[in-house]
């Protein structure tokens, strides 16, 4: 974030909490002293406004049907704002600068920017609340800890899976036509590519293909090629000389994952203007027959991506790529985090209006709570009612609920916290949620195939450090800058130890110190779930 917007954001915040702790964590006891005017008449209905980004291929209306149904149900006036989510950083840092914030507001991480907002006041302290509701009491202290700032917690994280997240996917149909095999390495992986890339995989008698799909705006590399965990950026699996963990980013596994682009883009086998590129227009390239290799997750997606592929390719089969083999002789993709992916926070004025915090909280508990499929039927009136009603937000399908294409402004779900809490893995049944042809098959390939692939358990995904809060995403900025120039050939791969030099110089290395110490304090170990 820049300094000027800082310095904005500071001096709003230490006009508005005048009655903080001298660690910036907000009370849950109104001050009575300098509580502003009442937010709505106590005879008025509340009004609750919220900003959030999706990955979504379509925005919910902030006046959709379901906004009404919101209303009515909850006795609230709704104001939902929602942007695409390589949209939405630049949003959000607009909004937090103007110091009008909304009551409610969105994260895709609980990155740099959410601990430094934190930390100047701008959110609720939540941990003298979540035990009012019975779903949000209920999620794992893990989870807590990764939307804690110096022991508050500032956000409801939404539940997500630890198996089923973005996974290297390939047309398999591709590499029947060439007569190629499941590649197990990065050899056989970079042939594979670039033979996607000149060879007419599709068999459409054109030049039209590519290898492999990647983009980088606004949220670093998407996705790359990481292999397995020990590839991946993103992962604390490797010791440096000391004997400490270290992150995945400066290891020299991930140097050899980048070699391995450059290689496949000096061939062609990555679009030229890659560093510039949506995911949102990479995705739909794959998902149009342009792309051979891509990340997607057999679990929360568009099945209208999959129809509209397979109405353009009937033959089309997708699978999973198999975790190559690692040096260590191990294999595996890392875990989808620690069960949890965005989060909400509240406005931290609602400390002087307990009511509509109530309100807040109530509502996203209610859309959490875990409803097992044989109950996902119209005869259940709170399932009907978040789906959007059978028929108009969903159909039943097979004796299972199927969500209608592009109704995504019809079911509440998809404005409040679209995804329940799960109490395991092994009740989610990803295969139920779908059923487009190409899709199912691909779920069902994918679960087929996870079921015998390790996932990896990144220990930082449970532990809060403030350093790694504070600094990690602008040292994985800068250095992305160094990768992204290795890539496209602009700066030599011999520049490698020199940028991971860089990186520890800059905050890694207090980073990792800190980590190792935080990880031998709580007694966690790295490994396999």
């Amino acid at each position: 974030m820049i300094r000027g917007v800082s310095c904005l954001l500071a001096a709003f915040m230490l006009a508005a909490i005048a009655g903080c702790s001298g660690d910036n964590a907000m009370s849950n006891v109104p001050d009575e002293g300098n509580a502003p005017a009442p937010l709505y008449a106590s005879d008025a209905v509340p009004r609750i406004s919220y900003i959030d980004g999706t990955w979504d291929s379509q925005i919910p209306a902030p006046d959709g049907a379901a906004v009404q149904a919101i209303d009515a149900k909850f006795g609230i006036d709704f104001k939902p704002q929602f942007y695409y989510m390589q949209e939405y950083p630049d949003k959000l840092t607009v909004t937090m600068a103007s110091g009008e914030l909304p009551d409610m507001i969105g994260f895709e991480f609980p990155d740099s920017r959410f601990v430094k907002w934190a930390r100047q006041g701008a959110f609720l302290r939540l941990n003298d609340l979540i035990a009012r509701y019975p779903t949000l009491s209920q999620i794992p202290q893990s989870a807590w800890s990764s939307v804690s700032v110096d022991g508050s917690i500032y956000a409801i994280p939404r539940w997500f899976t630890k198996k089923y997240g973005k996974r290297p996917v390939i047309h398999k149909d591709w590499l029947d036509n060439l007569g190629l095999k499941m590649p197990t390495n990065y050899k056989e992986l970079k042939d594979v590519l670039i033979a996607f890339t000149n060879d007419d995989p599709d068999r459409n008698g054109k030049n039209d293909t590519l290898g492999l799909g990647m983009s980088s705006v606004g949220t670093g590399i998407l996705y790359g090629a990481a292999m397995s965990v020990g590839y991946d950026s993103s992962a604390w699996y490797y010791r440096n000389s000391a004997g400490q963990l270290i992150p995945g980013t400066i290891t020299s596994s991930n140097k050899e994952h980048v070699q391995f682009l450059a290689e496949l883009y000096k061939a062609g086998a990555i679009a030229k203007d890659w560093p510039v590129s949506k995911m949102s227009d990479v995705r739909d390239a794959f998902f149009t027959g342009q792309i051979g290799m891509y990340f997607e997750q057999p679990y929360d997606f568009n099945e209208k991506r999959f129809a509209g592929l397979r109405q353009l390719q009937p033959s089309a089969v997708l699978a999973i790529i198999p975790p190559f083999v690692q040096d260590d002789g191990q294999s595996g993709y890392i875990s989808s985090g620690n069960g949890i992916y965005q989060l909400i926070t509240l406005n931290a004025k609602l400390v002087h209006d307990p009511k509509k915090a109530d309100t807040i909280l109530g509502m996203l508990d209610y859309m959490s709570t875990w409803i097992p499929w044989e109950k996902r039927v119209p005869g259940n009136p709170d399932f009907d009612w978040q789906y959007g009603g059978v028929g108009v937000g969903y159909e039943m399908k097979e004796g299972k609920p199927v969500e209608k294409i592009d109704a995504q402004s019809l079911r509440p779900k998809n404005y409040l916290i679209s995804r329940y809490w799960a109490p395991s893995e092994e009740v989610l049944q990803p295969q139920n949620a779908v059923t487009d042809p190409l899709a199912k098959q691909f779920v069902t390939d994918a679960v087929e195939t996870l079921e015998h692939v390790k996932m990896y358990k990144n220990p930082v995904d449970y532990i809060d450090s403030p350093l790694r809060n504070e600094k990690e995403s602008e040292l994985e900025k800068a250095f992305t800058d160094h990768v992204t120039r290795m890539i496209i050939g602009e700066e030599p791969m011999a520049n490698w130890d020199a940028a991971a030099e860089e990186y520890l110089q800059n905050g890694g290395q207090a980073i990792i110190d800190e980590v190792n110490k935080l990880l031998k304090k709580k007694g966690i170990e790295p490994g396999w779930e």
